[in-house]
């Protein structure tokens, strides 16, 4: 089986009514929201991450998840297994990454465990307020599609690092293997975004772009239709330069750990006040239209693929 399938496995054992298990985090009803994720470094980790950077990645993953539903991080529950024979110094690194980002976003580390496996594992859960539910579910016809800063990048990196896809541009290489290492989402902004009533519908793009808009475009029964690059012209034209296909690496790259959301058109004289705030870049790549799945502007057929693990 693969992930996917024993995810749908465990939905069908285990969920109930009032916690369905099809978004990105779990929802209480107390106004607290839960998520954990886990990251393995023979799977998560590629080539020439430090220490420090895989601590950082592994509390961003779960912020990229929290604050694209607007949830604020308060707590976090955080524990290891590392192998034989680790590296005391290569520990104290991981720990300096998590604290970076902890103290970062006033998160207050309440408990954890420490084991021993063959592989590094940090599994981090953080706990959070909600002030508002905005599902995967939310998309309506007419709604605007939204990315947060510029997708493709960690498709090029991942392929320098995993493939050995050589990277001619020296300015292309350098920001291509910072979006690899040094994830970054936009939590303050996200936050925002979610609790002013701007989204419709959001939900963190880690698996790929791809992948994602499926997703929303499923659990909302609407067809999205892209009709714009997730990206600024320089990083288009970049990777171009490199005989590449900048619409294919932005939608089936995965690992950007940025927030894709639906706003409704009325709302975007907000959402434009949100981006001066927080100076940040986002794109419109599309619209919900009525129909089903996700296509471009021309008609082909954007297929739901993306990072997914094989048992």
């Amino acid at each position: 089986m693969n992930e996917l399938e024993i995810i749908e496995k465990i939905r069908s054992m285990f969920e109930v009514k009032d916690y369905p298990l099809t978004d990105d985090v779990a929802y209480l009803p107390n106004g607290w929201a839960y998520k954990v994720d886990m990251l393995v470094k023979s799977t998560d980790v590629p080539e020439g991450m430090s220490g420090y950077q895989l601590g950082r990645k592994s509390v961003a993953a779960v912020l990229s998840d929290l604050s694209t539903k607007g949830i604020s991080a308060k707590f976090m529950m955080l524990s290891f297994a590392f192998p034989e024979g680790i590296n005391n110094e290569y520990i104290i690194e991981i720990l300096k990454g998590i604290k970076e980002m902890t103290d970062k976003y006033k998160i207050t580390l309440i408990g954890g465990d420490v084991n021993k496996a063959n592989d590094l594992i940090a599994d981090c859960i953080i706990m959070g307020k909600y002030r508002r539910k905005v599902l995967r579910s939310g998309a309506r016809i007419g709604d605007k599609v939204y990315v947060v800063r510029d997708f493709g990048l960690t498709a090029i990196g991942l392929d320098y690092l995993i493939n050995k896809k050589k990277i001619t541009n020296e300015k292309l290489k350098i920001l291509a293997l910072k979006a690899v290492y040094e994830p970054d989402p936009q939590v303050n902004f996200n936050i925002d975004v979610i609790n002013s009533g701007c989204a419709t519908a959001s939900m963190d793009s880690s698996d790929g772009l791809a992948y994602t808009l499926n997703e929303i475009a499923e659990q909302s029964k609407v067809k999205i239709v892209v009709n714009n690059y997730p990206m600024s012209e320089e990083i288009k034209k970049l990777i171009m330069l490199e005989g590449r296909d900048p619409l294919k690496d932005a939608l089936y790259g995965g690992e950007e750990y940025q927030m894709v959301f639906t706003v409704d058109p009325k709302k975007e004289p907000l959402l434009k006040r949100l981006v001066r705030k927080h100076k940040v870049k986002i794109f419109n790549i599309g619209t919900v239209v009525e129909g089903k799945g996700v296509y471009l502007s021309n008609g082909d057929k954007v297929e739901k693929k993306g990072w997914v693990f094989t048992f």
